[in-house]
């Protein structure tokens, strides 16, 4: 009992130091009907591609022992930086691109715009500026607070899995209103956070360092896949 209590209070320092969510606002049935045109701002790169190993069997054993997992995450992410480098990947591209092209699938006219941030793992406080500078009906926010890999639990979901936060916000152009907003956390379950999960397939999920790094074509697969089943909820939440 002792052990585990040094283990959830471990987990509870993490989930204050990464946030609690946000709040969801739920899109109404009818706010699409005379949108057509979307500005889609493009997806800004994250910082780093991340590694976090709190399955590792250190977080159940105090202060010592979080300190080897931190210890885990960091050489990880080493192995993490080095491969998404090898293959030049851009998540931020693939949700750009990804995006623009569904919405246009769905009927949307779509256009690009960039926009500066103060943090690019935040969205926007205000959209005056972008609504003054695009004539579109509606603005589409999307932005990747973490991506990566994680383990969750020591005993019960040690495996590695391609794990994802991704804020999102749609604004009607016409009012100012953001009309729907959500928090998607992919591969990623924390009771102490608020958020849409999406489960990550088994075949993206690995028992160890060595399966992880194993084949880096799989490894940028798995990360596709996280960006991809974010891209097919805001489409479906967005379709007419």
């Amino acid at each position: 009992m002792k052990i585990m209590y040094k283990f959830f209070a471990t987990i509870s320092i993490i989930a204050i130091l990464t946030g609690c969510g946000t709040t969801k606002t739920t899109l109404r049935p009818d706010a699409t009907a005379n949108i057509n045109k979307i500005a889609v701002i493009r997806v800004a790169e994250p910082q780093a591609y991340v590694a976090q190993d709190f399955g590792n069997v250190g977080m159940m054993f105090g202060a010592a022992g979080a300190a080897a997992a931190g210890g885990s995450s960091a050489n990880a992410g080493k192995s993490v930086a080095s491969v998404t480098a090898e293959a030049k990947y851009k998540a931020g591209r693939r949700f750009t691109s990804q995006l623009a092209k569904k919405l246009s699938a769905s009927g949307y006219q779509v256009k690009l715009v960039s926009v500066r941030r103060k943090d690019n793992t935040e969205l926007l406080e205000n959209y005056d500026v972008v609504i003054k500078a695009v004539r579109a009906d509606a603005i589409l926010d999307v932005v990747i607070e973490s991506m990566g890999y994680a383990t969750e639990h020591p005993m019960f979901s040690a495996h590695w899995r391609p794990a994802s936060q991704v804020q999102v916000a749609f604004v009607d152009t016409r009012t100012g209103e953001k009309i729907y907003s959500e928090k998607f956390m992919y591969g990623y379950h924390n009771p102490f956070m608020s958020g849409t999960e999406i489960e990550a397939p088994k075949k993206y999920h690995f028992n160890n360092n060595e399966e992880l790094f194993a084949s880096n074509a799989e490894f940028i697969n798995g990360l596709n896949h996280s960006v991809d089943a974010v891209v097919n909820q805001i489409v479906k939440t967005l379709k007419k």
